[in-house]
């Protein structure tokens, strides 16, 4: 296969997912104007399918192709044109590719099967997919006699925060230094103010509307003037923040002074994607979790806050809507594809203490 580079600013492909079992095992290319044909021991071109009725039977379909090319639907990943079936195969637990083109096949395919060949980042030049055990992961994220400055980002419930908390334990196992710098923690206002501003009543629909864009309750412009005097050495104290921990008051405080040795910064937050924070990260871990199991971590976090099921059903579908369609949006995730400087960890299955390599594609899921 020849390996193409990502020389333009098109990317004529959006990842939707990567497979649930995280290790991709086999791919699946189904898409008009193909023949079924192998052109790789993991890669299948299957032709057009005939799922055309319910969702559920096109999902079956899928499932069952996958079981009959002994791939297993856990580890899949399919590249289709076709919007409705990715977003059936999704629901067997595969992984999707969404294509525009011919040349988002073979671009998508590039980077399934050599990863490293479309990322600059030394950590892909490993065993493509492996796993990583946390302790390797913060030892690759720390550069002696550097201030680095690594943001976390992934949509809501994926498990930032533990994670960053495990490799802050880990970072004097690899003799390293690092610290927490949370975005939140420039929220313009406590959860209890903001509340009363959203549900302000005199305020007419447009407004209330706009009110409502997540993007708009952080102060970006403090939080990246901050995170820039870090960068350059500067010991930051700042009281009065958010802290989420304290019933959302603007009570916390963030203390962090990086010293001459070497340091790493992580930053947390889902809207690192934005322009705002281009220049401020040198790099960018996205978290995968695979929606099925984010949906249930999100429900069990909703629980024991008093949300019944149906209305943390409710506000996760608020939520992917506020975090996809806004500071995780399409055009966002493939920019910073283009850019570079990105490492894709899968959270999927956070219990045994590693993550999962994948290609450097920040999944819509």
């Amino acid at each position: 296969m020849t390996v193409q580079t990502r020389a333009t600013l098109e990317v004529p492909f959006d990842v939707l997912s990567y497979p649930r079992g995280a290790e991709i095992t086999g791919t699946i290319v189904d898409v008009d104007g193909e023949q079924d044909r192998v052109v790789h021991p993991q890669i299948v071109y299957a032709g057009r399918l005939a799922t055309s009725g319910a969702a559920g039977e096109a999902a079956a379909a899928y499932a069952t192709m996958a079981s009959d090319f002994g791939f297993g639907t856990e580890h899949t990943m399919l590249v289709t044109d076709r919007p409705g079936v990715a977003e059936a195969a999704l629901q067997s637990g595969m992984g999707v590719v969404r294509v525009d083109d011919p040349a988002g096949v073979n671009k998508s395919l590039d980077l399934i099967v050599d990863p490293a060949s479309q990322s600059k980042e030394a950590v892909y030049q490993t065993d493509q997919l492996r796993r990583m055990d946390l302790k390797e992961v913060a030892a690759a994220l720390y550069t002696p006699g550097e201030i680095t400055t690594v943001g976390f980002v992934g949509p809501t419930g994926a498990g930032k925060s533990t994670t960053i908390r495990r490799l802050l334990e880990l970072m004097p196992d690899v003799d390293g230094d690092a610290s927490l710098f949370e975005v939140d923690a420039f929220f313009r206002l406590s959860r209890a103010d903001r509340k009363a501003w959203l549900n302000e009543p005199s305020i007419s629909d447009e407004e209330r509307a706009d009110r409502q864009r997540v993007i708009t309750w952080w102060d970006l412009g403090r939080a990246t003037n901050t995170l820039d005097r870090i960068r350059g050495g500067e010991h930051v104290h700042l009281e009065g923040v958010y802290d989420m921990l304290r019933g959302g008051e603007m009570v916390g405080v963030l203390d962090i002074d990086p010293g001459t040795t070497g340091h790493t910064v992580f930053v947390e937050g889902t809207a690192l994607l934005v322009p705002e924070f281009r220049n401020s990260l040198d790099k960018v871990v996205y978290l995968n979790t695979h929606d099925q199991v984010r949906a249930g971590n999100l429900q069990e976090r909703n629980k024991r806050d008093g949300y019944s099921d149906e209305e943390s059903r409710a506000r996760k579908i608020l939520t992917d809507k506020a975090e996809m369609g806004g500071h995780l949006s399409e055009p966002l995730r493939k920019a910073r594809y283009i850019d570079g400087g990105l490492i894709v960890l899968d959270n999927t299955g956070r219990a045994d203490n590693s993550l999962q390599l994948m290609p450097p594609f920040i999944p819509r899921r």
